[in-house]
């Protein structure tokens, strides 16, 4: 008789703890949406991680046992537009029913059990054309009728807002947002219900073009006056006073184009006694961003103000094409909101003036991070001069335009400057030791006054702003010694540079070289990513391939050409084409 041994496979032979963990490590890895290639906007979790549990219960019988016994694998709650399910009715042709299909919903809320769960409900559909008004567009009937199933959604959700840890809602259009937001923000009949574990609450509009317009869209639905997220915070409907921690375990706030009466955000959601002393507030936002709202919905300076007060614990700020409406008479607060905590701001600015004044209104003495963004539109034909930002950033004066727009100033007026003005002239962020500046355009004079200030840089990154290298070149300082010359940013230990220039790498050898005659140490980490098109990076474009590749230690590499039909530099190629010349020359 024949027969053969059947020996267990390797993985099996190991204990179910160390199994039932590498499937968690499986189900739960990070990972950023689609959102934004370059990771600007995260979720908590991957909507392609939600059917890994049924894949690994599906394998056999001694798998699908620990993935039923293991209920941190179903903790992520994930309903898109894929489970709205269409199917005809009757025997018309162009009879048909939409409906919800909760199945996969209801089954990880089952199998979670108790434990923390994330919720992602995301209603972005891949054909919404954006340049599309929501009022007249043909998907409107669409958005409109998934944003009926929000309820549905929330009402299996509701009964387990005890254990809600994260919530994030993506939306390309307002209806489904303003669906959830009003469901959202009705309180409670009992009190002590609510969400006491939620930790991360995002939700997003996601759609860059409306934040650049004055004007709310759709004009209809741009009021929204209710108190948010009350259903969160447990406050029953008769007691809707401040409370000391509303939503005690809080901690990551994101906005993006989603608007809310900014006055009770501060007052009842965010629930921080604004006077209370910093060593008695154990609690608070320490994750904040405004992102995408138009001028008409944007916070006053007071209702922003009130925010900022309502986190005394913030780390990190993100702020991009937002912030306060600084309208016209609107002066430099003589009391700046004290941050003392915060470490991270990112400022995308579509006004220079605006940017500063905001950045005028912290006092965020211990900064490590700073990250500066010209969000203007692509399309814009005017180029914001970014001199009085980064001015304000090297002396804390708002009123110093004047030396931002001399392009005939050098290095030498600017150390004779500082040094003229060492009493009065203090930085605001003292600490900084990572810079980012992406599209930032201003003369050398601004960018040397930066470089000038901030000592303890270690890690630079540039993004189209080729004039700030040459701040880095050591300064000769008036009245010393000519072998006498000062360093900016000694400390500095890496570089990172986008550019579409090839001789921005000469640029940097060049300031390398002179940083290292005058005693600098070598900056030995240096990444070089040279953008040859406006396409995304591994993408293919008239026969080019756009390939970005590092420099470390100087070795850099760059695209290549790859043969196609027609050579991109003969007329009518990818690089020479008379019609987007003229575009680009009407443009620039």
């Amino acid at each position: 008789m024949n027969y053969q041994i059947h020996r267990p496979c390797h993985i099996n032979v190991l204990p179910v703890e160390i199994l039932s963990y590498i499937f968690t490590l499986a189900t739960h890895h990070t990972a950023s949406t689609d959102i934004d290639h370059k990771g600007r906007y995260e979720v908590p979790f991957s909507p392609e991680s939600v059917t890994m549990p049924t894949v690994l219960a599906s394998v056999h019988r001694h798998w699908r046992h620990i993935a039923l016994s293991t209920s941190t694998l179903w903790s992520s709650l994930s309903m898109s537009l894929e489970q709205v399910v269409r199917c005809k009715v009757g025997s018309d042709a162009d009879a048909y029913t939409t409906f919800l299909d909760v199945q996969r919903l209801a089954a990880h809320i089952a199998r979670s059990r108790n434990s923390p769960v994330d919720i992602l409900i995301d209603t972005r559909d891949p054909e919404w054309d954006f340049e599309e008004e929501e009022e007249c567009s043909p998907h409107n009937a669409t958005f409109f009728q998934y944003a009926t199933f929000i309820p549905q959604i929330l009402d299996l959700l509701f009964p387990q807002m005890y254990r809600w840890r994260s919530l994030t809602i993506l939306s390309d259009t307002w209806a489904p947002l303003r669906v959830a937001l009003e469901r959202l923000s009705v309180p409670t009949l009992i009190k002590g219900l609510g969400a006491p574990h939620l930790e991360t609450l995002i939700l997003m509009r996601c759609n860059e073009f409306l934040g650049h317009s004055d004007v709310f869209s759709p004009r209809t639905q741009h009021v929204f006056d209710g108190i948010p997220f009350a259903a969160l915070t447990g406050a029953p409907h008769h007691d809707l006073s401040v409370q000391s921690h509303p939503l005690p375990k809080l901690r990551n706030l994101t906005l993006v184009g989603v608007h809310l009466n900014w006055t009770h955000l501060s007052r009842y959601t965010l629930g921080v006694a604004l006077n209370e002393p910093l060593s008695y507030v154990s609690s608070c936002i320490q994750s904040l961003e405004l992102s995408q709202h138009c001028r008409e919905v944007r916070p006053t300076v007071d209702e922003f103000t009130g925010i900022l007060k309502a986190c005394p614990l913030l780390r990190k700020l993100v702020i991009r094409v937002s912030g306060p409406k600084f309208d016209a008479g609107v002066q430099r607060s003589d009391r700046p909101v004290s941050l003392p905590l915060l470490e991270d701001i990112h400022l995308g600015y579509t006004n220079v003036e605006d940017a500063a004044m905001l950045l005028s209104h912290i006092h965020a003495p211990n900064l490590i991070s700073i990250s500066i963004e010209d969000a203007n539109h692509i399309a814009s034909p005017d180029i914001e001069d970014s001199g009085p930002l980064l001015t304000y950033l090297a002396t804390g004066f708002l009123d110093l335009c004047d030396i931002s727009t001399e392009a005939g100033l050098n290095h030498g007026v600017c150390t004779s400057y500082l040094a003229t003005s060492n009493d009065s002239v203090k930085t605001p962020f003292p600490h900084l030791e990572r810079l980012s500046l992406n599209g930032v355009a201003a003369c050398l004079t601004p960018f040397s006054l930066l470089m000038a200030v901030i000592p303890k840089l270690r890690h630079l990154s540039l993004s189209r702003t080729p004039s700030a290298l040459l701040a880095l070149l050591p300064i000769q300082t008036p009245f010393a010694d000519v072998s006498t010359r000062t360093i900016p940013c000694r400390a500095l230990e890496s570089i990172e540079i986008f550019c579409i220039e090839e001789p921005t790498k000469n640029l940097l050898e060049f300031v390398q070289r002179e940083r290292e005659q005058s005693g600098a140490p070598r900056v030995c980490n240096i990444d070089i990513h040279l953008e040859v098109s406006s396409a995304d990076t591994g993408e293919e474009n008239e026969g080019y391939q756009i390939i970005e590749d590092d420099m470390v230690e100087n070795q850099t590499g760059y695209g290549e050409w790859v043969p196609d039909e027609q050579d991109p530099f003969a007329p009518g190629g990818a690089f020479n084409d008379p019609d987007f010349d003229e575009a680009y020359h009407y443009l620039s």
